[in-house]
């Protein structure tokens, strides 16, 4: 065999290989609750909040995701939380801040990844519970971590899924690995 062509069949193995998606899914920092007059979706970050969310930017710097496209939602928590991990996250890193998923459904959320176009394989989305909870769930394996994420889902939360999927459209999906991590985790 001629180098041209043990080239060349390498090109094919590479091909026909899946290509993994990564799905992040952050709850928003911690929200203050102290001004009874702010509707649910103008609540600002708590101090709490504050110090969490930049937990989760350490941790996201430490790790260097490489995330393509982030689906926030236009509430001022999570635009707050957006704000203090964008550091980082890449420069190229497109983001949509969308009245749509200011939602507590995680069937909303799922039809959301839907609308994603499958040249896109990371996606981070930023939203309130119960959706960001119900959706780790759907996308866990039976077994400790997701009895551990049923039990409780805290502010900045943050849960990363490996899919096998072919596009986002993720009624069936290929989960290869799922990690969990919470603030009071971090340093």
């Amino acid at each position: 065999m001629t180098k041209g062509n043990r080239s060349a069949n390498i090109g094919l193995i590479a091909d026909s290989a899946k290509q993994v998606r990564h799905l992040y899914l952050l709850r928003h920092a911690k929200s203050l609750w102290s001004d009874p007059t702010l509707e649910d979706f103008e609540r600002p970050l708590s101090s709490r909040g504050l110090r969490d969310a930049d937990k989760i930017a350490s941790y996201l710097k430490r790790t260097k995701p490489h995330i393509e496209l982030v689906l926030c939602s236009s509430a001022k928590r999570t635009t707050q939380t957006l704000e203090l991990i964008r550091t980082a996250l890449k420069k190229e890193t497109k983001i949509l801040i969308k009245d749509s998923l200011y939602t507590f459904d995680p069937s909303s959320l799922l039809e959301q990844l839907r609308k994603v176009p499958s040249q896109i394989h990371s996606v981070l989305i930023i939203g309130h519970n119960p959706g960001i909870q119900g959706l780790a769930l759907q996308m866990t394996l039976p077994g400790q971590l997701r009895q551990r994420i049923a039990m409780k889902y805290p502010t900045s939360a943050l849960t990363i899924v490996e899919l096998e999927n072919d596009s986002w459209d993720l009624s069936d999906p290929a989960i290869s690995k799922t990690s969990f991590v919470a603030p009071a985790e971090l340093e």
